[in-house]
């Protein structure tokens, strides 16, 4: 696409590109000070994505010709020459959630880094009133502002991670049913106008710290189709931000996505349900089962397509039942840390090895977890040794 014919930014993201870039310079004499970052000003927050340190396993400079029959050149995270890296996607989400703007995110994200990830997904929530809105904003009590967004890009750099800002539209008075896969805006144009708004400043904060991807959208299943909006929208995007697009659809809304044709990688939202009853304990082979047939489908789904196939969610609550409705995020039920586990495991046994897979996204570190949490994160569960080993050997 030629320079030219894109949309410039608008004034507003302008601002946040100076004010992002300004607080940058503050944050690396601030970090400094501690022994957190480079002691000059003038010298990169973190390293360019080319030079980060091979995954584990993979020697350095590493280079390979394949697509999904396993013979051509990709094009992803070029080393010169038209070869392209054997760099998977060995990714952690890590949610924005905390409600204390002051709230640092540097010890989870060395927590993973510790894991042995090389990628990280920063979860930005923006909310609505509900699914007929078009009134997109952060929320002052449940969405990070944008300069402890930059702040926590930073962080993760220091990490040596790579950085995908990856912004979920949640509801603040949702009416029953609905949530972000069943929108329905009174007015979809002021409902894109609006996204792009937060999306623009967004692709700012992302240009301006080193982050390498941007996700343009997660689970939008009743608007993903409206491509000549996405269009206009992903064109004043990429005028802002070089790295690469993606877009994540959800596990049951991934076939014949039309976004998918606008964006640099193809992501799915992988709670697919393993098993039918929430009743008695999972058994590890039928779940392993289960994820291998998943696979021949989602494979076989997307074979040919030359963009990078990505798992954006690959998550579990530590609870009964978590393997038959792993979307289900509503409260209460029984602890059941193993049921979490053997989840883990089942999909380490199906996926490690697959070329075709680019890259998974374990959701989500953020949390206190430990033996009595019932939520999603691993953190001081025996799910994280799966999480460890999968993200080796992937």
């Amino acid at each position: 696409m030629r320079l030219g014919s894109l949309t410039p930014p608008s004034a507003r993201t302008l601002l946040v590109l100076v004010a992002v870039a300004a607080a940058g310079v503050a944050g690396v004499a601030a970090s400094a000070a501690f022994g957190l970052g480079p002691r000059r000003p003038d010298a990169p927050v973190g390293r360019p994505w080319s030079e980060l340190a091979s995954p584990p396993g993979v020697p350095s400079g590493l280079s390979v010709h394949r697509d999904a029959g396993g013979d051509e050149d990709r094009g992803d995270e070029a080393t010169g020459g038209g070869q392209t890296e054997l760099y998977k996607q060995r990714g952690v989400a890590l949610g924005l959630f905390a409600e204390d703007v002051s709230f640092s995110y540097a010890p989870l994200l060395r927590e993973i880094a510790a894991l042995g990830a090389t990628h990280v997904s920063l979860v930005v929530p923006v909310y609505q009133t509900n699914g007929r809105t078009s009134d997109l904003a952060l929320h002052t009590r449940f969405s990070p502002t944008l300069g402890l967004v930059a702040d926590t890009v930073r962080a993760a750099r220091r990490e040596r991670l790579e950085v995908t800002i990856f912004p979920i539209v949640r509801l603040s008075d949702p009416a029953p049913g609905e949530w972000r896969g069943t929108l329905a805006p009174r007015s979809p144009r002021e409902w894109f106008r609006r996204y792009g708004e937060l999306l623009g400043d967004l692709a700012a904060v992302a240009a301006q710290t080193g982050a390498t991807r941007l996700v343009v959208g997660s689970e939008l299943s009743t608007l993903d189709g409206q491509v000549e909006a996405w269009r206009s929208l992903l064109e004043r995007v990429r005028a802002i931000f070089p790295g690469r697009l993606v877009y994540s659809a959800n596990w049951d809304h991934f076939r014949g996505v039309p976004l998918f044709d606008l964006v640099d990688e193809d992501g799915v939202v992988a709670y697919f349900p393993l098993r039918d009853s929430t009743r008695g304990a999972p058994d590890a082979q039928a779940l392993t089962a289960a994820w291998r047939a998943l696979q021949t489908d989602i494979l076989a789904w997307h074979r040919g397509n030359p963009h990078p196939l990505v798992l954006t969610e690959l998550g579990y609550r530590s609870r009964v039942g978590a393997t038959s409705q792993p979307w289900d995020e509503s409260p209460g039920g029984v602890v059941d840390l193993e049921e979490q586990r053997r989840a883990f495991a089942a999909f380490h046994t199906a996926w490690t090895g697959t070329a075709e897979l680019d890259g998974v996204y374990v959701w989500n570190w953020y949390g206190f977890g430990g033996t009595t949490s019932q939520g999603y994160t691993p953190r001081g569960k025996p799910a994280a040794e799966e999480v460890r080993r999968l993200l080796h050997d992937l």
